[in-house]
């Protein structure tokens, strides 16, 4: 398993890191606080979560979001500093985005959102998963 961790707090990265790598200890992180560089790193490593920040140095996690989306359907989680934005959040996932996390955030809570992101990505089956489309 891989995670993508698009983030450019050292601090937030690090609490990231540490709780996926407790709580899923076959993890296989590779990270970056770029969003350009993210986008090349979702598309190279096909990594099975997104963890992405919507404040990066070089682009909006928004542009991100949109880029990846462009070419994977790759589960995302969101992450903001700001609390209770609702058009922001409404916004994150109208783009696609599978989670919305606010800063700061519990680690145990955080583990259940990508293990859950994990098994439902499991459970899609794979031609479902490739048109996007349901079965009947």
């Amino acid at each position: 398993m891989k995670a993508l961790i698009i983030e450019d707090d050292q601090k937030t990265l690090e609490d990231i890191s540490l709780a996926l790598q407790i709580g899923w200890s076959k993890v296989r992180l590779v990270s970056t606080r770029l969003g350009e560089e993210g986008i090349e790193l979702a598309e190279k490593e096909s990594p099975d979560v997104v963890i992405l920040d919507l404040g990066l140095p070089d682009m909006s996690g928004f542009e991100v979001l949109k880029r990846v989306r462009s070419c994977s359907e790759v589960p995302v989680i969101l992450l903001s500093s700001i609390r209770g934005d609702e058009a922001e959040i409404v916004k994150a996932l109208e783009l696609g985005a599978n989670e919305y996390i606010v800063k700061p955030f519990g680690q145990m809570e955080f583990l259940a959102r990508v293990r859950r992101l994990i098994r439902t990505k499991e459970a899609t089956p794979m031609k479902q998963r490739r048109s996007g489309k349901t079965e009947k």
